[in-house]
């Protein structure tokens, strides 16, 4: 079948060549393949008796809907993602905005903190993460953190440590990557307005507030799809502490939930316990329902009042209705929802007013979060809140004022240099441990060695495993182009439905697609038999890389004169043969830096093969390096080979992240794309 895959995509490809047409069948078959077909497939699998060593399906109806719905566990679960998500969003995009104001100029020193912090965005995760857990747990309650500070943090015992830091270092991760977008929305305002707030002496609260508003009908979706993006963390959560320490009221029948057990962790340790697809695919539903009503406020916050206004009402009144109906809630939730029905029938009467209770409805609800908090635990917290809170704020647009960030110039230059030190703090240990002769996380440094080094690549055979992720890597790219260059060129020359229905799927999936996906997708792969193939990864890799391409390429392709292809037409050249000889030309340097982020992207590769590969000659240099840090609280991690695999695989990286510098305003595209990371 993986064979089969390759001829399928290569016939496409080569029938858009020869006959010049059919140009949104290479993206549209990936698409079935990954995004559609799985959605479709859990829907219908939920309501049978599927069991791995089951022969035939037996159809049993809502049991498994009825048993996942009725899990305790998962449905703390959901309030803990939610809580997770909204501060760990939330503080990542006050901390970007400020950072984006301050490094606007692009000036020498802002040059170099910028490189930093994108040297921090590019390491993969699976080795910044281990690395922060070495770090931060090291052995229980001895490490580098409690060394230095005299501390007794253990995040494998202690719940809020556990979620707190949790956060930290997800906070850590994603702030380079915003920042960066920020930067790049900064630039579409004009130079005089900076210019005149320059001559008159603006303040940086005046400087900042003026971005904002600016900006803000960009930056505000952007962080609705941040949110809902947000609520499908897998990678740093789990890498750094798994489900994390056991949480009163975790111990259920179905599910053990500790304090960063998030849906997708939660999903995952389902994956590794079940044997019933039928049971995974209905616990699959529950959580595309919970992302599919962020997705939908992401959506609502791009649309312009008055209809903005409206849906945004609707939707949050329809959330806080389905929590109180799923969660059980303390009924006094019913007065916020009351609250916000007054203010859509204020709003259909056209009057003022309505924000007034809309206001009233948001300080009702923060009230009635911090006390049932308070009093309940982690079962206090509403999910709906989480979602309806900045929704009502933000899209309302309430004039609320920024928080003044004209911070002393001491503590705006520590700041600002708070993350790019910790990327490089990180990469230094990262060495330090490399050239270790103890397995130890406190390196001796008088006792450096290289030996690690040659064990790990040629006794542990870690040049298979580095091969491996080329091959994932190189048919990747193939698909990639493939797919790519055909329905971007259709995309910017012809203006057909087809075409706009696949972008917005395409788009969609940005927000929508995660673990929950994921499983259903391995049980479709598993059927086709493309499990355990390295053409199966590429396959979700490429769809991952796609938003970013698609834009990027279809961007640029618009800008080519469309005299170029009248010309041709007239000398007898079909459409096919002008794709390949004139447009794939002079399109090659964005292609080549497009496939340089899917090498990355294949390179970083973490949770498509955790969950598809279980062959040990097949595993890619992401999962070695997991195996050697193993999960939290292992006794057998060995921090100086995993040091020495880190720093093999970070060298190629380094030379791919400055041959890609241009490219990463817009890699968030490509990490919001489908993505299961």
């Amino acid at each position: 079948m993986s064979l089969f895959l390759i001829a399928i995509l290569l016939i496409l490809f080569l029938l858009i060549i020869i006959r010049g047409r059919y140009f949104s069948l290479p993206i549209l078959f990936a698409l079935l393949l990954v995004v559609i077909l799985p959605v479709i497939w859990a829907f219908g699998v939920m309501f049978l008796d599927y069991g791995l060593f089951n022969d035939p399906p037996r159809f049993v109806g809502l049991r498994n809907l009825h048993q996942a719905f009725n899990d305790k566990g998962f449905r703390l679960s959901v309030q803990i993602s939610s809580l997770w998500t909204l501060l760990k969003t939330t503080i990542e995009f006050f901390i970007a905005f400020f950072l984006a104001v301050s490094l606007r100029k692009l000036s020498k020193s802002g040059k170099l903190i910028l490189f930093f912090l994108g040297t921090g965005w590019f390491l993969p995760s699976y080795i910044s993460v281990s690395a922060w857990r070495a770090i931060i747990q090291g052995y229980g309650s001895h490490s580098i953190l409690n060394i230095i500070f005299n501390t007794g943090i253990d995040i494998s015992m202690q719940p809020i440590s556990a979620f707190i830091i949790s956060l930290f270092v997800n906070i850590w991760l994603s702030v380079p990557m915003t920042t960066l977008l920020i930067i790049a929305m900064l630039q579409s305002i004009s130079k005089e307005t900076f210019d005149n707030l320059s001559v008159d002496g603006a303040k940086e609260f005046v400087v900042s507030k003026i971005c904002f508003t600016s900006i803000r009908n960009i930056l505000i979706p952007f962080y609705f799809f941040q949110l809902a993006r947000g609520l499908k963390g897998f990678t740093g959560i789990f890498l750094l502490t798994g489900q994390g320490p056991l949480i009163p009221g975790g111990f259920t029948p179905d599910t053990i939930v500790g304090s960063t057990t998030v849906l997708s962790v939660a999903l995952f340790e389902k994956f590794q316990m079940s044997q019933n697809y039928g049971t995974l695919a209905a616990y699959s539903v529950l959580v595309s329902l919970v992302v599919l009503l962020w997705s939908i406020a992401a959506l609502v916050s791009r649309t312009n009042k008055p209809e903005r206004h409206k849906k945004t009402f609707y939707l949050v009144i329809i959330a806080h209705l389905a929590g109180i109906f799923y969660l059980n809630l303390n009924l006094s939730w019913l007065f916020v929802v009351l609250l916000y029905a007054i203010s859509l029938v204020l709003y259909y009467k056209k009057m003022k007013t309505f924000r007034i209770a809309a206001l009233l409805a948001v300080l009702l609800e923060i009230a009635l979060l911090i006390v049932f908090i308070l009093s309940d635990g982690w079962q206090g917290i509403n999910p709906s809140s989480m979602l309806s809170i900045p929704l009502v704020v933000l899209s309302l647009r309430f004039r609320t004022a920024l928080l003044n960030l004209g911070f002393p110039s001491l503590i705006k230059w520590i700041m600002k240099a708070v993350l790019p030190f910790l990327s490089g703090f990180v990469l230094l240990y990262v060495a330090l441990l490399a050239l270790s002769s103890n397995n130890t996380i406190v390196p001796d440094f008088s006792n450096l060695t290289f030996e690690n080094f040659s064990r790990v690549f040629f006794d542990d055979q870690l040049w298979i495993n580095i091969l491996n992720t080329l091959k994932i890597a190189g048919l990747t790219v193939m698909f990639l182009v493939f797919i790519i260059l055909p329905f971007s060129y259709s995309f910017s020359r012809f203006n057909k439905r087809l075409n706009m229905i696949i972008m917005t799927i395409l788009l969609f999936g940005s927000a929508y697609t995660g673990m929950h996906t994921l499983l259903p997708l391995y049980m479709l792969f598993d059927r086709l038999n493309l499990v355990n193939t390295f053409s199966g990864i590429a396959l979700v890799v490429a769809v991952q890389v796609l938003p970013v391409g698609v834009i990027a390429l279809s961007s640029f392709l618009r800008r080519i004169p469309r005299e170029f292809r009248e010309v041709a037409m007239l000398n007898g050249m079909k459409e096919g043969s002008y794709l390949l000889k004139i447009i794939l030309p002079l399109s090659l340097p964005l292609i080549v830096g497009i496939v340089i982020l899917a090498i990355v992207n294949a390179w970083n590769a973490f949770t498509v093969p955790l969950i598809f590969i279980d062959k040990m000659n097949m595993l890619p240099f992401s999962i070695k390096i997991y195996e050697y840090a193993g999960e939290i609280g292992s006794y057998y991690t060995k921090w100086n080979l995993f040091g020495a695999a880190s720093i093999i695989g970070i060298i190629p990286l380094i030379f791919l992240y400055r041959r890609s510098q241009k490219f990463l305003y817009v890699r968030y595209l490509s990490e919001g794309g489908v993505n299961y990371e």
